[in-house]
């Protein structure tokens, strides 16, 4: 019985981030990030990128800043702006903050 309690438990802790990486990989928009944040938002350690879900906790207009301008941190990541519309880059912010 404690099996499967267990796997109950561990099954719902892992069901919000399957739905995340599922809505990510769906996302057209998001695959210019993935070669960078991976394809399911897990992020790549070789290129010293955090899972998408350790940037849900920063502000909408943080993300799109970020997004629209680039960084110049470590790592550095270009800029999307004229590259995605502004309904992308507010979809992709909402994909983001949705991965807590």
């Amino acid at each position: 019985m404690k099996k499967i309690v267990y796997a109950a438990l561990a099954l719902g802790l892992m069901l919000p981030a399957m739905s995340f990486a599922a809505e990510l990989a769906s996302d057209a928009n998001y695959k210019q990030c993935a070669m960078c944040h991976g394809a399911a938002g897990e992020g790549k350690a070789a290129l010293k990128t955090k899972p998408m879900k350790d940037y849900a906790s920063k502000s909408a207009a943080d993300l799109t800043m970020s997004i629209e301008n680039g960084t110049t941190g470590s790592p550095k990541m270009p800029g999307y702006k004229g590259k995605l519309t502004a309904d992308q880059i507010k979809t992709l912010v909402a994909e983001i903050k949705a991965a807590k």
